[in-house]
């Protein structure tokens, strides 16, 4: 798990992560099988808040019209839609803390080239199958594409990985880029620990 992680963990009580458990079943996910990956526990659903526009950072709107980021964002839009019961992969910059964490100077450089490298591999499956790349598809399309993948030991790690960021995105504190305003703590009903980072102090400055 990744590093920031563990600036949330400890500080989440039994029964918020009981709340989480109890609720996993609202966003639907397409595939039983990452359940075994571990990262699917963390799903909250307490507080009925939808993120807005404007608590969105200007860097998440820019990266999600480039590549490879354009499918990043396409990826995990369809992992945590919204489905008005609280923040999707947009509201909570889920694109802007991904690439935070693949450009943090401790992620492993093999887990990033395998994270950057399946953008080309689901962009080839899309225009073999439905003749436009992932991002373009239409959602049913989508869905059978993310299906697919997760029969190659491969695709289920890498969906495993967005997930996971996913989720951090959630909960990290804002400096890291995910999270914005609080809104994964507001809708989690979460108090973060104190004293909260500031932008100097972000855990790899202090290396």
């Amino acid at each position: 798990m990744h590093r920031l992680l563990k600036q949330w963990d400890a500080s989440l009580t039994p029964a918020q992560f009981a709340k989480l458990d109890a609720n996993l079943a609202r966003r639907e996910f397409l595939f039983d099988g990452l359940k075994a990956a571990g990262a699917l526990t963390l799903l909250p659903a307490t507080m009925l808040l939808t993120a807005c526009e404007e608590d969105r950072k200007p860097d998440q709107a820019r990266l999600s019209q480039i590549e490879p980021w354009y499918t990043f964002a396409a990826v995990q839009q369809q992992l945590f839609p919204d489905d008005g019961n609280g923040p999707d992969a947009r509201g909570i910059n889920a694109t802007s803390y991904l690439k935070f964490v693949l450009d943090a100077p401790d992620t492993d450089p093999d887990d990033r080239k395998f994270i950057l490298d399946g953008v080309d591999w689901l962009n080839r499956l899309a225009i073999a199958r439905f003749k436009a790349v992932f991002a373009n598809c239409e959602p049913v399309e989508k869905d059978k594409l993310l299906h697919n993948i997760t029969s190659s030991d491969a695709g289920e790690r890498w969906l495993s990985f967005l997930l996971r960021y996913i989720f951090e995105a959630l909960l990290t504190d804002p400096v890291y880029g995910g999270n914005p305003n609080g809104v994964g703590w507001k809708w989690l009903q979460h108090i973060p620990g104190f004293p909260r980072p500031p932008a100097n102090k972000r855990y790899f400055d202090l290396l």
